[in-house]
Parts: C-alpha cells; structure tokens; sequence
C-alpha cells in the first residue's frame, strides 16, 4: 500500500485493499464487484468512498475468500 493510500486509510479502503488480494487485481475485483476499474482505483486510493452495497459485497468477498478458492480450482 502506498504513502498516499496510507493516509487515506479507512475500514472500506483497508476491506477493499483485501479483497483486491484475494481477486488478483483491480480488473478482477472490480468485475466482481460489477463496478469500472476507475470507481474501484479512486476508492482505493480514498478520493471518494464506495456505496454501502459495494463495501458489503467487498465485505463478502474478504469473508468467504470466494475469488482465491474458486481461482484455485
């Protein structure tokens, strides 16, 4: 995580930030979150925060470890 997404740090960048390891990358935790890739970088670097439904669905994936088990497969 960067200096600047540091400072931003929030309970929904952090949930983001581990969702997005779990999915590999930005492509791939936004199309999981059925949002652009630009909606996804500006939450996670803080500029704008993510609406409830998404940071519940970033929740879930964080939970369940969906993306990882099902890549793994």
């Amino acid at each position: 995580m960067s200096a600047a997404a540091m400072s931003s740090e929030t309970r929904q960048t952090l949930t983001l930030y581990r969702a997005l390891k779990n999915c590999g990358g930005e492509a791939e935790l936004a199309k999981a979150l059925d949002v652009s890739v630009e909606s996804l970088s500006r939450w996670l670097t803080g500029h704008e925060a993510p609406s409830v439904k998404v940071y519940m669905a970033a929740l879930s994936l964080v939970a369940t470890g969906r993306i990882k088990r099902a890549k793994s497969t």
